[in-house]
């Protein structure tokens, strides 16, 4: 069952399970995060942001593709780190031979600091993150257009005179709106400004007690929840969405584990994104 989660008007759906399988989808915007497992219902999702390339976060790559062309659906865009680029074309290429029809995709390899235009409204920017293999985080600006400093104390009949004289009143605006880390050391947020910053920050915590501890869940390249409630002051996001919860933890230890740790004051902040 799809997990759910919705603030200041953009809603997340998807499910994410450490080890098993992550996806999180944004249909305002027309991509999600991840396809470790493909909700034949999201098919209709045009854009694809891999983090990294360890099964649960991309095994559903091949169906997505495959299905889009069954459904008439245009080539999705898949976006990736650049050093997954070719071998991943190779293994679409063996995939695309096995069915016996071509598959048809955009792919784009990314470095750190690239910018993707989404609409007229939305770009992403890639952050590196901090995982065993090749891996990389992405965060969602949104663009606004606000009246230049330096004609605040006009009136509208004056600004309409420099719009007519072609001067251009407005300068364009970029908020950091949505950050998704996919796998990471917790140096994900600390190192990145933007991240930090940004409204919305789902983030992955493996580990919550300590039958697995900081040292395990930073030699596998993951979160432990110790590790966030730490540096909580660092995190200036108006909500932090957890995801990627080892499967050996069961939902309701989950939140009895976090209603116990997290403080009163946070509570409105930190979401758990699991099952109801």
């Amino acid at each position: 069952m799809d997990c759910k989660f919705e603030h200041r008007g953009y809603l997340f759906e998807g499910i994410s399970e450490g080890g098993i399988r992550t996806s999180v989808v944004m249909p305002r915007l027309g991509l999600m995060f991840d396809i470790g497992h493909q909700n034949p219902d999201r098919i209709n999702i045009e854009r694809l942001l891999l983090t990294h390339a360890h099964l649960d976060h991309s095994a559903g790559i091949p169906y997505y593709i495959s299905q889009r062309s069954l459904r008439k659906l245009g080539p999705p865009k898949i976006y990736l780190p650049k050093t997954l680029e070719a071998p991943m074309r190779e293994i679409l290429s063996l995939y695309s031979k096995i069915e016996d029809f071509p598959y048809n995709y955009e792919m784009k390899g990314l470095e750190e600091g690239e910018e993707i235009d989404i609409d007229a409204y939305h770009f992403f920017k890639v952050w590196k993150t901090f995982h065993r293999v090749d891996s990389q985080g992405y965060t969602i600006y949104e663009r606004k257009k606000k009246l230049r400093s330096e004609f605040a104390g006009l009136d509208r009949n004056e600004l309409l005179k420099k719009k007519e004289e072609g001067i251009e009143i407005n300068e364009l605006h970029s908020k950091p709106v949505v950050s998704f880390s996919g796998d990471t050391k917790i140096e994900y947020v600390l190192t990145h400004k933007d991240v930090a910053e940004s409204e919305i920050l789902f983030l992955e915590c493996t580990y919550i007690d300590h039958e697995r501890n900081v040292e395990d869940a930073r030699e596998w390249g993951h979160i432990h929840l110790d590790e966030i409630m730490h540096h909580l002051s660092s995190f200036k996001n108006e909500k932090i969405v957890l995801i990627h919860f080892s499967k050996r933890y069961p939902p309701a230890y989950i939140r009895r584990v976090f209603s116990k740790r997290i403080p009163p004051s946070e509570r409105d902040r930190i979401h758990l994104f699991i099952p109801e």
